[in-house]
């Protein structure tokens, strides 16, 4: 009588272990399908000081990467503000290293002078961002 039992449950968990797998491989085709995963899907991060990517914008970043989303990051200070601009910059560039941006796609606006009221004044700050990224 155990045995049957024991047979039983190997079949069950047989049977949930196929059905969660194959649950999991038409979720990721549905997934495809509405353009969720590939296809040169971009995102942009748009930060205002080096170290807001990691500190706030990691697991979004991390989860865009897994959507193989090609994410660009535009950083609108160098973090200079104790004369460190140029530690930061190479910390920044790690950081995004280290998410899945590649140096390449990070830009980095060292204009401490400024003061940014709003999205529309940062677009016409950078001549074609929006057709950049």
């Amino acid at each position: 009588m155990e045995v049957v039992g024991l047979l039983c449950l190997a079949a069950a968990v047989l049977a949930w272990g196929f059905l969660w797998v194959w649950d999991s491989s038409e979720r990721m085709k549905s997934q495809e399908q509405a353009g969720l995963l590939g296809g040169g899907s971009r995102s942009l991060l748009v930060i205002a000081h080096p170290d807001d990517e990691a500190m706030f914008f990691a697991p979004t970043v991390l989860g865009l990467a897994r959507l193989r989303h090609r994410v660009s990051l535009l950083c609108f200070s160098a973090g200079n503000y104790y004369n460190q601009g140029e530690i930061r910059k190479k910390e920044l560039l790690q950081s995004c290293d280290v998410l899945g941006i590649p140096p390449s796609s990070v830009r980095i606006i060292d204009n401490r002078f400024r003061s940014w009221k709003g999205s529309q004044e940062v677009i016409r700050y950078i001549p074609g961002l929006s057709q950049v990224y």
